[in-house]
This record gives structure tokens, C-alpha cells and sequence, in this order.
């Protein structure tokens, strides 16, 4: 176990919105627990607001069991030179374990082999990265959109004329999530794409591409966006004055109260849990207490097929108007679950407005990863 930090902040680093100057200090004695870091590559929406609150509970419950002694988290606005330095100072103040969700992957390398060879654990979280001597626990951004286009296709009955808002450009999730579309489409050929364009997980941005869209085009029979960006386009909708088509949704509470609001709107939530975080902490430490996982757990890291350390979390929960358990776009999910739109309401009850709705796997089952 390294010595506990005493005063730890990073240079540059957004935390909850907040600019701090960076010292880090080494306290002389040796404490019992483990120290973890978290560099967080994007900080630009909601969802990951509450990614970092749910790592931040899970964490602080394991410094409440003596596990962890400390933690900490950096942020950035996908800016990948300020990451590579939060996780040089991470290591310079003598952390067992990284946690990184990477804006680029190829601009911290230097930054992930020093780790490395400096024998702090480095596991990858949310967006897939792919380093030898590393653990990847991702989300299976490559399923999660299957779905949404699969559902898309067949509500259009396999034509039609649509529009794509993607996520981040350059982001692997959306890399993965563009290669998920594709394929998909691929087998409806009488699927029309109009255009596509980046609406980088932002309601506003969305609203503005939407919004162009329908100057563009004159009949839009569907809209696949990604996530947390549902409101931006029915945004553009009530703003032109036309009622939305069929269209992939979103999981945020509000969202969810929107379409129950509106009884013609077809549309799908996909629950791309920013709890993922949480199993990634979970593995985090017991690789710290010298765990072993089982090699068929492991999967190919989805950046390097010849590379097998990833561990791939299917989406939480598939929300429909009603429960559809047995749809095309069901086929091959382990670990999701069908819900309606009003379970999902009754789910998100106590949850603000901008929640999104939240799930991951036990400890107990994080136990089973384990010889």
C-alpha cells in the first residue's frame, strides 16, 4: 500500500465545475487502504456529473470499510494534454490504482506505460482504451446502439428517410456507436440516411443540429440520435411547429415525463448506466487486494481484438411504452431488462429532472469475475 496523500490538488483540473491549483504532498507515515484515482476525460453533460457521483459514493463507502484510505477525481473538457498531466500528478502522488475514462487514448499512452512501469494498477472505465498490462471495464457501446437502430429500422418497417446525431467525433464510444449503425442499417437498404452530424452529447448542440435538419429536409420519416440528447431534438420539433417522427429517446427523467406527456411519440430508452463506473471501482480494488479474474471473463478489448482484457457491461434496462421482451432488438442481451416507460417513471420517482435512470452490477456479482 502507497503512503496516504495529504493534500492533493491538480493542476488545471475541473472538479464539479471548479477550477483548482495543484500541490501534492506525501504524509511520512504509512496508513492503512489503498489510494485511488479517477481521470475523467469529459465533463460536459449531466450524465457525467452523475457517473462521478456514483464512483464517488461507491468510493467513499469503501474508505468508510477501511479498504480505501483516499480517493480523488480529475476532470477534463476532452482535453487530452490536460489528462495526460492529472494522471502524471496522479502518479506523482504515489497512488495505488488509476481509473481513466481517456479523451484520447493515443495522447496519454506515455502517461498509462509510466503507471505501468511503475506498478500502479491502471484500469479503464466507460470509453474503451486498449494497453497492454491494463483491465478494461466498459460499457458495450457497440450493443447499446445495436439496439436503438435495430428498434428504429423496424418501426420504420425497413424504409424510410432519417437523420443521425452522433455523439463526440473522435470519442471511441461513438466510434463504436457510428460502427453499430452501420452494420445495422446495412440490412434495411431501403433505410435512407439524409445527413449525419454531431450533436456531442449536448441537449443544446442537438436542438441546433435538428434544427437544421429540418430547414434541410422537407420529410424526415426518422431520427436516431444518441443519448442524453432526446430533449434537444423535440426541442427543434415544438420549436418549428411539427410533431417529432418515430425516434430514439433517451433514459433522463425528464425525457421519460416528456413522452409520457405525449401519447403519439414512438420512441426507445436505452439505459447507458453511469453507474458502469462503480463495477469498474469494484474490480479496481479487488485486483488491489490481489484478487485473480478469471480468464473467461475477459473479452478482446474492443480497440484490439489481440489484446484480451476487457470486461463488457450490457445496458441496464431497454424502456418501451410497453414491455417488449421478446423484440428483435432484445436478441443477444445477457444482462438487460425490458421495462415500460411507466416502470421506469416509478423508478426515477425521487430522482431530479436530470437524472439519468441508473444501474449496475452487484459486488456479489463482481465476486463471481474472481478465482
Amino acid at each position: 500500500m502507497k503512503k496516504r496523500l495529504l493534500s492533493i490538488l491538480l493542476a488545471g483540473v475541473m472538479v464539479f465545475g471548479c477550477t483548482a491549483t495543484v500541490f501534492a504532498e506525501e504524509a511520512t507515515e504509512e496508513e492503512d487502504g489503498f489510494v485511488v484515482g479517477f481521470s475523467n476525460g469529459y465533463w460536459g453533460n449531466t450524465w457525467r456529473a452523475q457517473m462521478i457521483e456514483d464512483f464517488e459514493s461507491q468510493a467513499q463507502k469503501y474508505v468508510d470499510e477501511g479498504i480505501l484510505s483516499d480517493y480523488m477525481v480529475a476532470n477534463t473538457e476532452s482535453d487530452a494534454t490536460e489528462q495526460l498531466n492529472q494522471i502524471n500528478a496522479m502518479i506523482d502522488a504515489n497512488v495505488d490504482a488509476i481509473m481513466i475514462d481517456a479523451v484520447s487514448p493515443t495522447t496519454i499512452r506515455s502517461a498509462v506505460q509510466r503507471a505501468i512501469d511503475e506498478n500502479i494498477l491502471v484500469v479503464i472505465t466507460n470509453d474503451p482504451a486498449a494497453y497492454e498490462g491494463t483491465i478494461c471495464v466498459c460499457g458495450d457501446n457497440y450493443s447499446w446502439q445495436k439496439v436503438q437502430a435495430i428498434w428504429l429500422a423496424e418501426q420504420l418497417e425497413g424504409k424510410g428517410d432519417i437523420v443521425v446525431i452522433n455523439g463526440v467525433a473522435g470519442n471511441s464510444a461513438d466510434t463504436f456507436r457510428q460502427q453499430a449503425n452501420e452494420a445495422v442499417l446495412a440490412n434495411y437498404p431501403d433505410i435512407n440516411i439524409l445527413a449525419a452530424a454531431p450533436g456531442s452529447w449536448s441537449q443544446t448542440e442537438a436542438q441546433s443540429v435538428m434544427t437544421t435538419f429540418l430547414s434541410s429536409y422537407e420529410n424526415i420519416d426518422g431520427v436516431l440520435e444518441q443519448d442524453v440528447m432526446g430533449e434537444g431534438v423535440l426541442k427543434a420539433y415544438e420549436n418549428a411547429g411539427q410533431e417529432p417522427p418515430v425516434m430514439t429517446g433517451d433514459y433522463t427523467k425528464a425525457f421519460l415525463q416528456k413522452w409520457a406527456e405525449m401519447p403519439e411519440l414512438n420512441t426507445i430508452g436505452v439505459s447507458y448506466a453511469p453507474g458502469n463506473a462503480v463495477p469498474a471501482l469494484d474490480v479496481t480494488v479487488r485486483l488491489l487486494q490481489g484478487k485473480t479474474l478469471r480468464e473467461e471473463i475477459l473479452e478482446p478489448n474492443p480497440m484490439d481484438e489481440n489484446l484480451v482484457n476487457t470486461i463488457m457491461l450490457d445496458p441496464p434496462y431497454v424502456i418501451t411504452r410497453e414491455v417488449e421482451e421478446d423484440a428483435p432488438w432484445m436478441e443477444g442481451l445477457t444482462g438487460t431488462q425490458a421495462i415500460s416507460l411507466d416502470e421506469a417513471l416509478e423508478m426515477m420517482a425521487d430522482k431530479n429532472d436530470t437524472a439519468a435512470l441508473d444501474g449496475w452490477i452487484s459486488e456479489d456479482i463482481v465476486d463471481t469475475f474472481f478465482e
